[in-house]
């Protein structure tokens, strides 16, 4: 593994195809500054990074954290400040989102809110940070990112058993705090990095790691029509086009056809990158057992097969020696070899058909018994495969052009990789998570940045280049790149440090009315951060609400996908459904209902159909990568809430929750009904509201109106 800094060097030393190639702002001989005629080199974001000490700021004595320092430099230039600090219940309820995409624990928050001690937040931050839910949370953007799909599209989108392990291996790196250098070059090479078997947990997660390469769409049914070369190159261009969205925020899709637009790469820098991918072998049966386990698989197959070689052996010698008998019957006029198998079993005796019957019972035992490798969705490399990829006319794949070998987007370095010892996404995934390189940490401090805040430094995490939208706080971006990089690539210690910060503590709502309307006349949308923002729950995190709300949500531990029910006239209108296979991988087989109350996370997700109730919060298209979510507010959002069957089964569950633990008077079962969805008790005004509703139209009723209130779906 490729973890030094010196040994990232040496690639891209190794990137050098020659010695006087340089960048395109050193070397006017560099393509791009040619091809550009020297312009596009500005872009803030291919410059390295500028780590500066945090400003000072006014009253900074106060606001210890670095990030706050940054944030209130550029406030007080208008005279603004932070907004007052929420309350303690928004404070853990917004953190338990944030970090385990769950509403707090009842005794989490009792306990907090009676803890005055000057550490009690930081303690809850640590306490949900190592929350077994934390893991399950953070993996979804990612997965997000990777554009995870348990089918693989198109017309047939066959399922994919084993991609689950992908997700799971997603789950365990961000629950582990995987250091994120080591997450991006394990699922970029895992494959180079870890040979089969693997010898140990580390070495079967870099193996499971490349599943990575293996979530884009992939089309099975062109081999039908001729069309396998153009399938293998959609396939291409997705990795690399994914990869330039996940780990460098630059969008290389429309490189496929001609040069950028807007930024400074050409066509030629998408088949570079794409060439580094052109030795990708897929693997469906990629085996992931560890050594021990692997070679006494190994044994048990060969011992299984050893006895069913030696009893089908014996089948063919009791059909030959009846096809001898019936061609001496007939004077040798057909030969033993043109006797049909039906014939000369009817010719058996009934001592060798007894003798028959026991051999196949023998046979099928023991491919019963026999063990099977642990399989996984990956890839391998193809050693064969020529190390150069053609530049597709036009992107289309009946016209190949010239030859590219794999390098790095010309900008930084024109030559072609000099691979020496290493596989060729090796070389790519140093190149990925080396110092020098001026977007990796960027895009994911933003991201996370993104996750914990509801909007990245820069709002268009998916494009740091001159179509996207520059960073409001640059000197901030980059000291959180470098901080990240320089101490260990670890997210978990990022976001620590974000939501300990004054700024992310902040109130929506309260303040002085005066400052406020004065702020919100500056910057109405908050940017730069003088205020909390608040976010709507995402479709997994409203779902998951609604199954704590009803005391049904179950541990999320590994394993297959779940699959519910879906409306009849969502099975009958999707023609895959309609044909499915001997395999069953096409139709849609809902799972046992004591197994659908799992998170979201490890719902089946096809390409072809999303569950409904999930589509009409948003989950977002999973046919190519997706940065950030989008947020639509549309009538049947608020007509599911209202009329779905599963919000009626969850508000009646959560009406005998309230019943069961609470006195019988309608004052102590309105508290209980707020404590239960929202957290808290009900204001006065509200229960002289809400107490009327109970009397009159009944527990399940009240549950029904608070889950459908904007607070029940809001993080503020």
């Amino acid at each position: 593994m490729l973890r030094s800094a010196a040994a990232a060097i040496a690639v891209l030393i190794s990137l050098t195809g020659s010695p006087r190639a340089g960048d395109a702002w050193s070397d006017p001989e560099n393509p791009i500054r040619t091809l550009f005629k020297g312009k596009r080199l500005d872009l803030w974001s291919l410059r390295p990074p500028r780590a500066g000490e945090p400003p000072a700021v006014s009253g900074a004595h106060s606001v210890p954290a670095p990030v706050d320092r940054f944030l209130l430099a550029r406030l007080e230039k208008d005279g603004l400040a932070f907004s007052p600090e929420a309350d303690r219940r928004t404070l853990a309820r917004r953190l338990a989102y944030v970090l385990t995409g769950l509403p707090p624990r009842e005794e989490t928050l009792r306990d907090f809110l009676a803890d005055h001690s000057p550490d009690a937040y930081e303690r809850l931050v640590d306490e949900l940070l190592d929350s077994p839910d934390y893991g399950a949370q953070q993996a979804r953007w990612w997965l997000d990112t990777a554009r995870y799909s348990d089918s693989n599209g198109y017309d047939w989108d066959e399922f994919r058993p084993s991609a689950w392990r992908y997700r799971d291996y997603v789950v365990r790196s961000f629950q582990g705090d995987k250091p994120f250098d080591l997450f991006i070059r394990e699922q970029i090479a895992g494959d180079e990095m870890s040979a089969v078997p693997a010898a140990d947990e580390a070495a079967r997660d870099a193996l499971l790691a490349t599943g990575f390469l293996r979530m884009g769409p992939r089309d099975n049914s062109a081999k039908l029509f001729g069309e396998e070369h153009r399938a293998r190159a959609a396939v291409e261009a997705d990795m690399a086009e994914t990869t330039a969205t996940a780990f460098l925020g630059m969008t290389l899709r429309c490189c496929r056809c001609h040069d950028h637009k807007t930024d400074p790469l050409s066509q030629e820098d998408h088949y570079r990158l794409r060439a580094f991918f052109s030795g990708v072998k897929w693997r469906d049966d990629l085996p992931v057992d560890m050594a021990p386990e692997y070679a006494a698989i190994q044994a048990d197959q060969a011992e299984r097969d050893g006895e069913t070689g030696a009893a089908e052996k014996r089948l063919g010698e009791l059909l030959n020696a009846a096809r001898r008998r019936l061609s001496a019957e007939d004077g040798g006029k057909t030969p033993p070899g043109k006797i049909p198998e039906k014939k000369a079993l009817a010719a058996l005796t009934g001592e060798e058909k007894a003798e028959r019957e026991k051999l196949r019972g023998e046979i099928q035992a023991a491919r019963a018994a026999r063990r099977e490798f642990t399989t996984a969705l990956g890839v391998e490399e193809d050693r064969a495969a020529p190390l150069e990829t053609a530049v597709l006319a036009a992107g289309d794949a009946d016209q190949p052009g010239q030859k590219v070998a794999p390098g790095v987007f010309t900008v930084f370095q024109p030559g072609p990789s000099a691979l020496g010892s290493l596989g060729r996404r090796e070389a790519l995934a140093a190149w990925l998570t080396a110092p020098e390189n001026p977007l990796t940490a960027r895009v994911i401090v933003n991201r996370i940045w993104q996750q914990c805040f509801g909007e990245g430094l820069v709002r268009t995490p998916d494009d740091f280049g001159f179509s996207g939208s520059p960073p409001t706080h640059p000197e901030l971006l980059d000291w959180l790149a470098a901080d990240f990089r320089d101490h260990g690539w670890s997210v978990k210690r990022l976001m620590r440090r974000l939501v300990t910060s004054a700024a992310w503590r902040q109130d929506a709502w309260t303040g002085d009315p005066a400052e406020r309307e004065r702020a919100a006349a500056m910057d109405p949308d908050a940017r730069l951060l003088w205020r909390s923002r608040p976010r709507r729950l995402t479709a997994e995190q409203l779902r998951d609400s609604l199954l704590h709300v009803a005391g049904w949500l179950t541990e999320s531990p590994e394993g297959p996908p779940v699959w519910p029910e879906l409306p009849p006239e969502v099975l009958q209108a999707n023609p895959a459904f309609l044909d499915d296979n001997a395999e069953k991988t096409k139709g849609w087989y809902p799972s046992p209902p004591g197994a659908l109350h799992v998170r979201s996370l490890r719902l089946v997700q096809k390409r072809s159909v999303k569950i409904p109730f999930m589509e009409t919060f948003d989950l977002p298209d999973n046919f190519e990568s997706c940065t950030r979510r989008q947020e639509s507010t549309v009538a049947p959002q608020a007509l599911t809430l209202l009329n779905h069957p599963f919000i009626a089964e969850v508000c009646a569950a959560a009406a005998e929750r309230i019943t069961a633990a609470t006195p019988e008077t309608a004052a102590a079962r309105l508290e209980g009904a707020f404590r239960l969805i929202l957290q808290r008790p009900p204001a006065p005004e509200e229960a002289g509201v809400c107490l009327p509703l109970l009397e009159t139209r009944g527990l399940v009723e009240l549950c029904r109106v608070l889950v459908n209130t904007s607070e029940f779906l809001t993080i503020d």
